[in-house]
């Protein structure tokens, strides 16, 4: 049977291209060239555009593994990676959208645009520079980008578990440093890197016996006026933080009575981190935090059909749920203690533009409204 062109855009943008003499796949016929060449394209973006924007550590890692993951998917094309065609783009973006069970990347859509984006620069950096063959009129990742829509999917909520639950599972948690960094993240709502990210500096507890075993605690500038509590620092002042913001917490009887446990029994080796992996006894990573809630809420709070699994991030959310919707307390003042950034809100000059919530503002209510876990039993 032959093809009708009417009802196939392929056979559509053939004829276009034989008409007006065009080549459908415009950069294969210099994939040669490229291959003879000892020239890494993605190397010489990293040199040159990267490594000129002063970018985290963490950032710049990123960049790396998606080259990686992009050069060993255009390699299984047969395709070399700077030189792709919308087909090509096309089945990248398929492999990251697909389930696992079906051999794919299983990614959230807000991933896959993050890695076409980071992608799209390095090929406008191609297209720019006059020592590469990519002509400006042609770029084969923003024509796949439009052509493939991203999957519908529903939207899982988080449970939401009350408070005398909360406390039920917090004293099924035997172990102290579990125990400890779970409590944390739940009445303190921190992310799973700012746990990882405590530095004994961070923190000052009035009155404990442990500062006396552990010169360092309590020793951040920002500590200086207050007693027991938390500084948290901004991801402009310690990588691997992400709020735009740094804020001071505070540290209720409850969790400084966890500290104090927790701190007699943490290994004394000279690391500056409040937790340290049981492994190496050097820092925690972020996984590492999340393996901890893991171990000890699945398989009962594991992923369903209709919840995410309760994992580190469950703390925040369940954190900032409890301020906003339960206690309704001002969205300025549970803005501080997330780490937002308090006052306009995008492109609002009104009198958003005006407010703005301090470490001042929030002790008192936090100290008398913060949920009691019990964790002393």
């Amino acid at each position: 049977m032959s093809e009708d062109p009417e009802s196939n855009p392929d056979a559509k943008r053939r004829e276009l291209a034989a008409a007006f003499d065009q080549p459908l796949d415009p950069l294969a016929g210099v994939e040669t060239v490229f291959r003879e060449t000892d020239v890494d394209p993605f190397a010489l973006f990293r040199e040159e555009v990267l490594d000129a924007r002063d970018l985290a550590a963490s950032t710049y890692r990123n960049f790396e593994r998606l080259f990686e993951e992009w050069r060993a998917h255009m390699q299984r094309q047969g395709r070399h990676p700077a030189c792709p065609s919308p087909d090509h783009v096309e089945a990248y973006i398929r492999g990251q959208t697909a389930p696992e069970t079906e051999g794919g990347k299983d990614n959230a859509n807000r991933t896959v645009k993050e890695k076409l984006r980071k992608l799209n620069q390095a090929y406008r950096y191609f297209q720019d520079d006059p020592a590469f063959p990519h002509s400006t009129d042609y770029n084969p990742i923003s024509v796949a980008r439009d052509r493939v829509p991203l999957p519908v999917r529903k939207e899982k909520e988080h449970r939401r578990i009350p408070v005398s639950e909360l406390r039920e599972m917090v004293q099924s948690v035997t172990d102290i440093r579990a125990r400890t960094l779970i409590v944390l993240q739940l009445k303190l709502g921190l992310r799973a890197g700012e746990v990882a990210n405590i530095r004994l500096g961070d923190f000052q507890m009035a009155d404990a016996e442990v500062p006396q075993h552990y010169p360092a605690i309590g020793t951040h500038d920002r500590l200086d006026d207050y007693e027991n509590v938390i500084y948290v620092p901004s991801k402009h002042e310690r990588e691997g933080n992400k709020s735009s913001r740094p804020r001071l917490l505070p540290l209720d009887d409850e969790v400084r009575a966890l500290l104090e446990r927790y701190l007699f029994v943490r290994p004394d080796n000279c690391e500056p981190w409040l937790f340290l992996s049981l492994k190496s006894h050097s820092q925690m990573t972020s996984k590492g935090v999340n393996d901890v809630w893991k171990d000890a809420f699945h398989p009962e709070y594991a992923e369903t059909d209709e919840y995410r699994p309760v994992t580190s991030h469950f703390g925040r959310h369940r954190f900032t749920t409890y301020w906003r919707v339960e206690q309704d307390v001002n969205r300025q003042l549970v803005k501080y203690m997330r780490g937002d950034r308090t006052g306009a809100y995008r492109n609002d000059r009104g009198m958003n533009a005006y407010l703005h919530a301090y470490y001042e503002d929030i002790e008192a209510l936090y100290r008398e409204g913060i949920y009691l876990l019990e964790v002393h039993s």
